[in-house]
Parts: structure tokens; sequence; C-alpha cells
């Protein structure tokens, strides 16, 4: 018998063998197969497995009055917010009287005029930055400085970053990187506060998926005032300063696996920090608590008293002068360059 030919006898016995056992596996042998009500149903009730989902209600308020306040918000470091996707947080402070600058997206001088981010300070009461992809330059680190420093305020919201596309996330893992520092971080260090690499996860305790963790707060304070739970989606661990919102119990850090109440809000005098960009968004800012949060927050940006008006100078310290302020050669006043049409 040639090698074909007993190739194809082998097979076609594997082949009889397994109908064989399938019918005895539906009901040959003389045993039926069980019937429906026989089966365990709440082995296959999915709900008892899905994690909760908190709900989306409530609305983005204020309980201080931001009339005479100006607010600069930079998304042109960010890898995913929008001022578009920001309208909750823009008709908030709008509404309380305040009056919202959105920057734009091109050099510095198409983003902040020709004077560059620190003359954009002078004439502002807070500033709020989303993302994690453009580092400041020496001169706009020490005008923001000079800013809180004034009295103005600085709201940080970082993002992990995000590398090129690799085979691993074609695949679905991640393409966020773990080792490469936040350009954030040369900001914050000036305040004692610091992001970790990688971001939080939780298996367990999250909010239908596990990149949503929840985070609950740290202590009192009035930036977690009437707040129970919030959710953070792929946030960052951010340390330093003081505590305000805590990670749930379980929670991960991707870059060491470790679990542990990760701290992902923290405040130093005029500056605070957080781990994620997501919580101001249209999609997030209505889960859990975090609508209050918000506002909480927005409540801080227009609570300071920024004295003198116009810090930071370019013809005072702080080394922004000679070569112009924020790196420019030019003069003259500036202002963001453009504010989104908001629903």
């Amino acid at each position: 018998m040639s090698d074909t030919a007993k190739r194809a006898g082998v097979f076609l016995g594997v082949f009889v063998l397994a109908v064989t056992v399938g019918a005895l596996a539906l009901g040959g042998g003389g045993q039926s197969a069980p019937a429906v009500d026989e089966v365990n149903a709440s082995a296959f009730n999915t709900g008892d497995a899905v994690a909760s989902v908190p709900e989306e209600t409530g609305e983005v308020s204020m309980s201080e009055d931001g009339s005479g306040n100006t607010v600069v918000v930079d998304t042109t470091r960010s890898q995913r917010i929008t001022p578009e996707s920001l309208a909750p947080m823009a008709n908030a402070l709008t509404e309380s009287g305040a009056t919202v600058r959105f920057t734009g997206r091109a050099s510095s001088a198409a983003r902040y005029g020709t004077g560059g981010l620190n003359e954009s300070l002078q004439s502002a009461d807070a500033y709020v930055v989303f993302g994690a992809k453009q580092p400041y330059t020496d001169a706009e680190l020490a005008g923001l400085k000079a800013f809180t420093d004034a009295g103005g305020r600085v709201l940080v919201l970082n993002e992990p970053q995000r590398q090129a596309p690799s085979i691993l996330s074609l695949l679905g893992g991640s393409s966020m990187s773990a080792g490469a520092p936040s350009p954030l971080v040369p900001l914050t260090s000036e305040y004692g506060v610091t992001y970790d690499n990688g971001y939080l996860y939780n298996m367990a305790d999250n909010s239908n998926n596990y990149r949503n963790v929840y985070a609950t707060p740290a202590g009192d304070s009035a930036l977690t005032e009437g707040v129970e739970r919030t959710v953070f989606h792929e946030s960052v661990s951010v340390t330093g300063g003081e505590s305000v919102l805590t990670a749930t119990e379980g929670t991960e850090l991707s870059a060491t696996r470790r679990a542990d109440t990760y701290p992902v809000l923290t405040r130093s005098d005029n500056l605070v920090a957080v781990g994620d960009t997501s919580v101001m968004s249209q999609e997030y800012v209505y889960r859990a608590d975090n609508e209050v949060l918000v506002g909480n927050l927005l409540d801080f940006l227009v609570s300071g008293e920024k004295s003198p008006e116009d810090a930071p100078s370019s013809g005072s310290g702080g080394g922004f002068g000679g070569g112009g302020v924020g790196g420019s050669s030019g003069g003259g006043s500036a202002e963001p360059t453009r504010t989104p049409t908001l629903p």
C-alpha cells in the first residue's frame, strides 16, 4: 500500500472516531441530552459577571463667581483632547462669568500670540493644560512659576504617553509607553509633584472596563466636597503635594504590576495635578461624581487672587527677558487665537 493510501486511511479512521464520540455526547449510547430546564441557567447569567456601571447624571456647576477671571485652556499638548470635547467645562466657566480662551494648534506664536505663553498669562488668572506630548521651554517653565507665585492658578491634567503602533498594539495590546517620563514632569516637579510611568488598571473593581478605575477622596478637601466616587480612564499615578483622590484597593500600575491605592489627584499650593485628561471630557464628565469633582476644580481656578495682574512680565526676573517673552523675539499684546463654538 502506498504512503498516500496509508495517510488517507488514517484520516478516515480519525474522522469516524470523532463522529462517533460526538454522537455519544449528544445522546448516543442510550442517553438523552439534558432538557433545557435542567441546565444551570445561573452559570450563563452574564449579568453576574459584568462590572457595575455608575449612572451618568447631573451637570457641571460652580459655587464660585468667576466674573472678571480669565482662564487660558491649553489643549495643544494633548494627544486626544480637543476644545470641542471640553464643552461642559467651558460652558460652566462661562456661565459663572469667567472668560475662557483656548489656544490654537501650530507654532508657539500661533498658539499663544507673538509674545508666547508668558505674555498670554499676563492677562490670565488661571491656566489649564491637557496632555503629555509637548514639553515646555525653560522660559515657559519660569513664566508659569512666576504666574503661580503671583497667585495664578494652574491645573495640569496628564495622560499616558503613546508610541507608534506595534505588532502588540495591532493584536489588541497596549501601545502606551511605560518608560519615557512625561514632558509635564519638569513643570510639576517645581511644586514637588511628579507622575509615574505607565497607567492604572483594576481587574476586579472598575467601571465596565479594567482601565476605568474608581477613585475616592483621600481626606477632607474643598476639591472633593460632595464627591464619593469618581471614574478615571487610563489614569497615571501622581505623587507629591497633598493627596486628594486615590484609586481604590486592587488598582495596579502597568509599569510594575503592583497593587496599591495610587494617588490620582494632588494639590501643591496654587497647582493641582490630575492623572487623567478624560475626566473633564464630554465622554466621562458625567460618570459617577465626576461632574461634582470638575465643578470643584473650576471653583479652584477662579478663586485665586493674582497680584500683580501682569505677572509674568518680560521686564522682571525669572529668565524671560532679553530674547523676548516665551522665547519669542517679538513683542506686543497677544492672546490665544481660537475659541470653539460651544453647543
